[in-house]
């Protein structure tokens, strides 16, 4: 079964590569509207375009028309990037000029960079920047340091980054991790952009750790993103990539306790989402115990919708999850109620 999903997957980007980047997305007026007046408050909604990975695999979404969507399907007024789904476009300087217009013209307010690296051809990841080996954690840092020019192109304040930590102990995987965050943030001062590290598995799930790592770098330039997931909060379990996101996890954190201890240093936030009642709430995640904990804290700012019932539902999970669309729907409707 791996094995297969694994073939899948790479099959559906290679077959995304493919097309004219003029129809890779339906027009956002095929959804149903959904847009509403945001309650005024000091935390706004935005939307992270990996919500809608099952369409990117299937060749029917495009990032040149995020922002439209984001603006005229969801009535928001942020969007939130993810790597994968610029289809090497970035490097394309017509291309960001034309992303950073459309963004500008439409009033919305581009955020965040979630930066994955990962090897489309064998859906292998790349050099860790917590790697013990110097030679792939220098890669990983000239990786990480092209996202920070992409996302000053499109005016992006921070890019996502992730710790994967296989070997070694706590002691030197921080160490190793604050030395590649520390000379991102050097870098990214130059362009005005922030390297924020996310709780996702592994020493990352634990979030005393990745608060002593955000205090040993020590530079406005460096922050956290609290993700909602549970997942994000594992600190043990098989692997996690695009090919085994329903495996259990082995060793859970308390992901509100960790949530209010990575919120002093946040510079955005994940409200993920997977499963919802007949009530309109997440089954996985207490949404009303959550933002009354960012509610607490001193954050302002963005919290992005990041639905991943359709990512599992595409990779066998066994729930009763919605499309990408009604996904993002059921949760900006959540969110609506709380803040």
């Amino acid at each position: 079964m791996e094995n297969h999903r694994r073939k899948f997957i790479k099959n559906s980007l290679k077959y995304s590569f493919g097309l004219s980047l003029t129809s890779t997305i339906p027009s956002p007026f095929i959804f149903s509207s959904c847009i509403e007046k945001i309650k005024s408050s000091n935390l706004k909604i935005s939307l992270q375009a990996y919500s809608f990975a099952p369409l990117l695999m299937a060749g029917k979404f495009n990032i040149i028309d995020f922002p439209e969507i984001v603006k005229n399907t969801y009535g928001l007024n942020g969007a939130e990037y993810w790597s994968i789904a610029f289809m090497n476009q970035e490097k394309n300087k017509n291309f960001l000029d034309d992303l950073n217009q459309k963004s500008k013209d439409l009033g919305v307010s581009n955020t965040i960079i979630l930066v994955d690296d990962i090897n489309i051809q064998t859906m292998e990841p790349g050099p860790s920047l917590a790697s013990l080996n110097k030679e792939e954690r220098n890669k990983a840092i000239e990786f990480h340091k092209h996202w920070i020019e992409v996302a000053s192109k499109i005016n992006c304040h921070s890019i996502r980054v992730n710790l994967k930590s296989d070997v070694g102990s706590e002691e030197e995987i921080l160490k190793t991790s604050a030395e590649s965050i520390s000379i991102l943030a050097d870098f990214g001062s130059k362009y005005g952009v922030s390297t924020i590290v996310e709780n996702h598995g592994g020493l990352t799930g634990n979030a005393k750790w990745l608060v002593k790592v955000i205090k040993e770098v020590n530079s406005e330039f460096v922050g956290t993103l609290p993700d909602f997931g549970n997942h994000g909060f594992c600190m043990k379990r098989e692997r996690l990539d695009l090919s085994n996101l329903t495996k259990p996890c082995d060793q859970q954190y308390d992901k509100y306790e960790g949530v209010e201890e990575l919120l002093p240093f946040a510079k955005g936030i994940s409200a993920k989402s997977h499963e919802f009642d007949e009530k309109g709430n997440d089954i996985n995640t207490d949404f009303e115990k959550m933002i009354t904990i960012v509610k607490q804290s001193s954050y302002e700012g963005y919290i992005a919708i990041e639905y991943e019932g359709a990512m599992l539902n595409l990779f066998g999970g066994k729930g009763n999850y919605l499309n990408p669309h009604e996904g993002i729907i059921a949760t900006k409707a959540l969110l609506q109620k709380l803040i």
